[in-house]
């Protein structure tokens, strides 16, 4: 182990319970257009490697009109998607007892996401003020894997990325992770099973994210 100085986060799947409702979502899309549903495990694979079409690769190759069904089943739904991430994400058991552990440690904490800025749940939480630095997809011209909201967040905690460990749930946070130059960490229970997680070899994987603070 590295003496560690700041700890940075993934969101979605790390530090907060909403793979379920980007689940929900995909099937309400697909339900929307008429189009046939897909297993879990196909929705988190690609999530997982953030797949930019991820949506229209859900959908069968030969399916009609695509674009612009894509085009009006977001315009009817997105508030209501946006709100209910916003009020109905719950934090993962235990990561919020984490988060306050490890900061009256003095370690300093912050968040690359690949979701918006904003993530009201923080402070329904309670939990905004233990981050030094908050990294979402409007703050960057490249998105994991590359390393760029990596090394962004470590200068927003004004550290270099080698004091830091880059925890994640996905095969893209390690990726990431390990660009940066950070100590990277893969959690279990996300969208990117064990065998995946191994073969990124990052430096520790961990059943959850609640086990950070014994491996720190």
């Amino acid at each position: 182990m590295r003496a560690l100085r700041g700890v940075v986060f993934d969101f979605d799947g790390t530090l907060a319970d909403s793979l379920g409702l980007f689940y929900a979502m995909a099937c309400e899309v697909l339900s929307l257009a008429g189009a046939p549903p897909v297993p879990r495990e196909e929705v988190y694979a690609l999530m997982g490697v953030a797949a930019p079409d991820l949506l229209r690769r859900l959908f069968p190759p030969d399916f009609p009109e695509l674009d612009a069904v894509l085009a009006r089943v977001w315009a009817e739904r997105r508030q209501v998607w946006l709100r209910r991430y916003q009020e109905e994400t719950e934090p993962v058991p235990g990561a919020l007892a984490l988060l306050r552990g490890l900061h009256a440690r003095g370690l300093s904490l912050g968040i690359a996401t690949s979701s918006g800025r904003e993530l009201r749940s923080l402070d329904r939480w309670g939990v905004r003020g233990l981050f030094g630095s908050i990294v979402g997809r409007e703050d960057v011209q490249q998105r994991k894997p590359h390393p760029e909201p990596v090394l962004r967040c470590a200068e927003g905690l004004a550290l270099p990325p080698a004091e830091l460990a880059y925890v994640g749930d996905s095969a893209v946070d390690v990726r990431a992770g390990r660009a940066a130059g950070a100590f990277t960490v893969g959690v279990l229970g996300g969208t990117s099973p064990r065998e995946v997680l191994h073969a990124e070899a990052p430096d520790a994987i961990l059943e959850s994210v609640v086990e950070l603070e014994r491996l720190l």
